[in-house]
């Protein structure tokens, strides 16, 4: 029997086999490291692009 699920039954069981957290807290903290990133710069950018090739290679 094949099993039809909807998308959004697909989209919570794959939310919760990652544990994501919906909290309030949890959003401003992922908001605010964003935020406070440090800024990279175009050489920077261009390295970390070059490492990630290297690495799927």
């Amino acid at each position: 029997m094949v099993d039809k699920k909807s998308q959004i039954e697909k989209f919570r069981e794959a939310a919760r086999e990652l544990k994501t957290d919906q909290s309030d807290e949890a959003f401003e903290a992922v908001v605010n490291k964003i935020a406070h990133a440090p800024k990279l710069t175009n050489e920077q950018i261009k390295e970390m692009v070059r490492r990630k090739r290297e690495e799927q290679s």
